[in-house]
């Protein structure tokens, strides 16, 4: 229940003036205070007589009360699931930034760093067969080598044929990377996966400084052996940019990681958007028609009206 939540939170301010009715209507219909005001309360006592039939135990305008407060809540609308939609996934897209610099050849997970990252790639795309994704190479510059697409064969082709030989400059220019994936993505719960070997943090600082916005969700994923890597730097630098850090793994646990998280994003973004959370003050009527039928016995709402 840690989502629950009122969709329409306005409408119970109305539960103000409904219990001061309510509050109103007791008063009103107590007959000793009433007499209080022109008979001594010592001889009152003995004048009072109740009646030998008690034909409500619960004063009428209680069961108004409830009977408003069940109306007031529903209308609320207190909701605590998201709405099943088939559509849903289509919401989701991947950037998949591919770091090609010269250190990517490096032989110490085999075949290569870069040829493990693009294995590393194919493997998650097996796992998100229904998300559509795009594929950025960059180093002293960013490129986008294909837009969004649900076609993932067409992807592990051409993430095969990346290779330094073919970027303009050498470098680590994250910032041009993460500006074009997030002109791609656009969509709430979407994701960036940066798969690098290694990261400065200076250039996620200069990324931030030049304007970089972290409204996106990013993963960076280290692509090279522990004992050649920073930790430091990636820990840094995923503090910079909000990102969270995955580190390689031999057999597809990390796959299966950065897969979660992807699902965590979605979720998350899903959550913060009112329109598809699921209404459920529909759960509320039948116990407020159980009270409404309460009040078709005879008398009770002159009983609810009374005035002493």
């Amino acid at each position: 229940m840690s989502a629950f939540h009122f969709l329409r939170p306005e409408y119970l301010l109305l539960l103000l003036p409904s219990w001061a009715l309510v509050w109103w209507l007791l008063k009103t219909q107590n007959d000793e205070k009433k007499w209080q005001k022109v008979i001594s309360p010592k001889l009152l006592k003995y004048l009072l007589v109740e009646p030998k039939q008690q034909h409500a135990k619960i004063p009428a305008p209680w069961h108004l009360g409830v009977v408003l407060t069940l109306m007031i809540v529903a209308v609320s609308g207190p909701s605590w699931k998201l709405k099943a939609s088939p559509f849903a996934q289509d919401t989701t897209k991947i950037a998949l930034l591919v770091s090609i610099k010269e250190s990517m050849l490096t032989t110490d997970i085999q075949p290569s760093r870069l040829s493990r990252a693009v294995i590393k790639i194919e493997d998650l795309l097996k796992l998100k067969a229904d998300r559509k994704a795009a594929l950025i190479a960059y180093s002293g510059t960013a490129h986008l080598v294909l837009p969004l697409t649900s076609d993932h064969s067409i992807i592990k082709t051409f993430a095969q044929a990346l290779s330094p030989d073919i970027m303009p400059l050498p470098g680590d220019n994250i910032l041009d990377a993460l500006a074009l994936a997030s002109r791609q993505l656009k969509t709430k719960g979407s994701t960036i996966i940066l798969l690098t070997d290694s990261i400065s943090p200076s250039s996620a600082k200069l990324a931030q400084k030049q304007g970089y916005k972290n409204d996106m969700n990013i993963i960076l994923w280290q692509i090279a052996s522990p004992q050649l890597t920073s930790d430091s730097d990636f820990q840094s630098a995923a503090s910079i940019l909000d990102a969270k850090v995955v580190k390689y793994s031999r057999d597809e646990s990390d796959v299966k990681l950065v897969s979660a998280m992807i699902e965590s994003n979605f979720k998350d973004a899903q959550q913060g958007d009112e329109e598809k959370y699921e209404d459920g003050g529909y759960i509320l009527v039948p116990l407020i028609f159980f009270f409404l039928l309460l009040w078709a016995r005879q008398g009770f709402i002159a009983e609810l009206w009374r005035r002493s």
